[in-house]
């Protein structure tokens, strides 16, 4: 569904997720600057610093700022989807399996420890699946939520760029 109007916007947007990618979260939150700013009170500075900011900073620098708000608009979108399913997949994978085993556990008690215990690999299958799926969730999500910081880093940058005198209250 390549839209020619939207053809920037929508070749930004695949861009722009490209520098935030789900997998590389556990490793980089070891090592990057937003990762070791999470000490203190500022958590921008690191946010700035990130590898990731400075990409997105390079690849929207040159961009109009109705095309800037369209990407904008787009992340903030891909967010509300993003916490939308992470709800869903925390209520499904969590809840749900708990739920079905306390009320498994209440009716068969002993049975249900001996069924477990005589298959012990499908129990733990199973308890991994139910945690990792939505980890491996909420770990996207983390990046969605880290691009639209990221946007409205680089919002507020280029509004002090665009008009430092209206930036500071001052109209004339």
């Amino acid at each position: 569904m390549d839209n020619p109007v939207g053809g920037e916007l929508w070749n930004l947007w695949r861009q722009l997720k490209r520098l935030f990618p789900t997998w590389n979260l556990i490793p980089s939150s070891f090592y990057t600057p937003g990762a070791l700013g999470y000490l203190g009170v500022d958590f921008i500075t690191g946010l700035r610093r990130n590898p990731s900011t400075i990409a997105a900073d390079r690849l929207l620098k040159d961009v109009d700022d109705p095309t800037f708000a369209g990407v904008a608009a787009l992340a903030d979108l891909n967010l509300a989807r993003q916490d939308q399913l992470l709800k869903f997949v925390i209520l499904t994978y969590l809840t749900v399996p708990i739920s079905f085993t306390a009320l498994m556990a209440e009716i068969y008690g002993s049975s249900l420890l001996a069924f477990v215990d005589a298959n012990r690999q499908t129990a733990i299958s199973l308890v991994a699946i139910a945690t990792l799926s939505p980890l491996g969730y909420m770990m996207s999500q983390w990046r969605a939520r880290q691009i639209v910081s990221v946007l409205e880093l680089l919002r507020i940058e280029r509004l002090q760029k665009s008009s430092p005198r209206e930036a500071a209250g001052d109209p004339a």
